[in-house]
């Protein structure tokens, strides 16, 4: 495997095929070793031309294969078709690719066989499924002290139904919102089942005090999973998009505490 491996968010407008960084997985020399892969932003916060330029030249020649996953399942293969990536203000470290495979891509890489990939198990939930989920963010937030009448005007958004773990069934993924006069609160939750119920084994709340304008809002929303250290184990790749830019998050579960825990925050762009 290559000492560092990029890691894309596929995403598709206009009928175009869109890949952005997300992490840069530095396995180093040793990789027959214990060490934990190290997660490394593509670019810095504050990036130079001379960097971006480094950053281009590396990942987006065109013709450059790239491998795409979906659901923690490879595949095939897409090519760069052209780079998007510019500074004026607002950074954006994109490229356009094409892919003619069946499926819809949601991550890539840039490498071959080295990260395999597994059957994918991803699907949208049923309608029983996302009753559980919307029940177990409710206890949630009522356990957190919000109001319950005023919890009952909530809203939960798409969920996914996926297998994150060969240990533990099926997986849960969605976002519950409650707005009140004062503020929005975004609770991004994880449920799996334990000895067959469910509980919630990631809840991320993000509160937006600023109702009006949204200068401090941050929308989580579930990208997909794939192996990114090779462990055996998926990583969750999730999308935030803030006021005047955007970012993703990587959460890697600890099978101490049976919890999904933040690893890496980086990637994205804008102001």
């Amino acid at each position: 495997m290559p000492e560092d491996v990029a890691v894309f968010a596929v995403s598709e407008h206009r009928q175009i095929l869109w890949i952005d960084p997300v992490v840069i997985v530095h396995y180093g020399r040793n990789q027959r070793g214990r060490t934990i892969p190290a997660f490394n932003s593509p670019v810095p916060r504050e990036c130079t031309e001379a960097q971006l330029e480094r950053v281009e030249n590396w990942l987006y020649k065109p013709g450059t294969l790239v491998s795409v996953f979906a659901g923690g399942e490879k595949l095939g293969s897409a090519a760069v078709h052209s780079s998007n990536i510019k500074d004026s203000g607002c950074v954006d470290l994109s490229a356009k690719i094409s892919y003619g495979g069946t499926g819809k891509p949601r991550l890539a890489t840039n490498t071959g066989s080295e990260i395999p990939g597994h059957v994918s198990t991803r699907r949208a939930a049923t309608p029983a499924e996302a009753s559980i989920l919307r029940q177990l963010a409710l206890e949630w937030l009522i356990d957190y002290g919000l109001d319950k009448q005023l919890l009952q005007r909530g809203r939960l958004g798409p969920v996914i139904s996926t297998v994150l773990r060969n240990d533990a069934g099926r997986a849960l993924a969605g976002r519950f919102d409650v707005t009140s006069k004062h503020a929005i609160h975004r609770l991004f939750a994880i449920a799996e089942q334990n000895q067959g119920r469910y509980e919630l084994t990631l809840a991320n709340l993000q509160i937006q005090r600023d109702v009006q304008d949204g200068t401090d809002i941050t929308e989580r929303e579930y990208v997909d999973q794939l192996d990114l250290d090779n462990d055996g184990l998926d990583e969750v790749v999730t999308s935030e998009t803030h006021y005047e830019s955007w970012s993703y998050t990587i959460w890697r579960f600890n099978t101490s505490h049976k919890v999904w825990q933040h690893a890496y925050t980086g990637g994205g762009g804008g102001v």
